[in-house]
């Protein structure tokens, strides 16, 4: 039986796994994922000990669980977690957002399980690499029903692994979360829109360079489901991000920075929005946005798609001395004439 259960094995699971097995000694680590070649793929690279091909198997007997699975099935894990797992365990998480996992944990969870939200500090995580959070921030957020033991049990986790625990409130978390996370991506997103859609794409893209390429990888991170979830659970904050980078793009092309509100925890100013999106986003639709999004990100994939043209045939050039002289030497000639 394991002592620490990972369900859900994304890069960052896995390398936590990886870290912990490498940092303790003794510690055994077992791990589920509904792709059952992912698991092997940990255990092989020695994030795990084991990978049974069912999350009870991997469950059974764990003393803290670890889910690192995407957040569009947060909710459905938890639900198995609290099905199958030991009675009195710990329950943690990587996922992106806190509150709505809040929400889950207390929704889906049975009374003894202690649910302490955690985040270590992303960063990317190449599969086999080593792996190693010294020196990186780990957040944790404890829900209301935590034990302190619970609590003492995820900050050990961190410090084991070489982070620096420390504490947010979930709301002030997901603000930040947004702003460093999805904020970057949609602005990517936007930019690589407002140029693939131009009507003068097919001949823009001869010139794309770097710097573009990496904003195509950055949007491509974007998941409408998390953005619904996102819009869902913390719309007056997407908000305010959003108002925030249109106010610092319209103050480029004024002449003079735009200096918005701060965005904080909660509501992420004040509740209150500023522009245009105000109507936008007043009462989102998480369903509707994210399709609208999935479409946006499927047109935009057709658009890059499409071959460049090819290249023009050579139009019939004039010598270097004909462009220079041709009209001074075409004056001569009708003079003498």
């Amino acid at each position: 039986m394991p002592d620490i259960a990972i369900i859900g094995l994304s890069p960052l699971g896995i390398a936590l796994g990886r870290a912990v097995r490498s940092s303790v000694q003794g510690i055994s680590v077992a791990g589920f994922d509904p792709d059952s070649a992912t698991g092997r793929r940990a255990v092989e690279t020695g994030a795990l000990d084991d990978a049974p091909r069912s999350a009870a198997a991997a469950l059974a007997g764990a003393k803290l669980v670890v889910l690192s699975s995407p957040l569009a099935s947060a909710s459905d894990a938890l639900r198995i977690i609290g099905e199958f797992a030991p009675s009195g365990c710990v329950i943690t998480d990587t996922c992106p957002l806190k509150a709505p996992l809040l929400r889950w944990a207390e929704e889906r969870l049975p009374d003894g399980m202690h649910f302490v939200g955690g985040r270590p500090v992303p960063r990317t995580f190449s599969e086999g690499a080593e792996a190693s959070f010294d020196g990186t921030d780990y957040a944790i957020i404890p829900s209301a029903t935590a034990s302190g033991e619970a609590v003492e049990a995820v900050t050990g986790l961190a410090r084991a692994v070489g982070a620096s625990p420390f504490f947010l409130d979930a709301a002030e978390h997901d603000s930040f979360v947004i702003a460093t996370e999805y904020l970057p991506r949609i602005a990517a997103g936007a930019a690589v829109d407002a140029v693939s859609a131009s009507p003068v794409w097919r001949d823009v893209r001869r010139l794309q360079g770097d710097a573009f390429s990496q904003a195509l990888r950055t949007a491509a991170e974007l998941d409408p489901e998390e953005i619904a979830i996102v819009l869902e659970c913390a719309p007056e904050t997407f908000r305010s991000w959003l108002d925030r980078l249109a106010g610092a793009t319209s103050g480029l092309g004024e002449g003079a920075p735009a200096e918005p509100e701060a965005a904080q925890g909660g509501g992420g100013v004040d509740g209150k929005s500023r522009g245009g999106g105000e109507a936008a986003l007043a009462k989102p639709d998480a369903a509707e946005a994210a399709k609208r999004l999935a479409e946006l990100i499927e047109a935009r994939v057709d658009r890059l798609s499409d071959a460049p043209p090819a290249h023009a045939p050579a139009l019939e050039r004039q010598s270097f001395s004909s462009l220079l002289l041709g009209d001074w030497l075409g004056r001569r000639n009708r003079r003498q004439g």
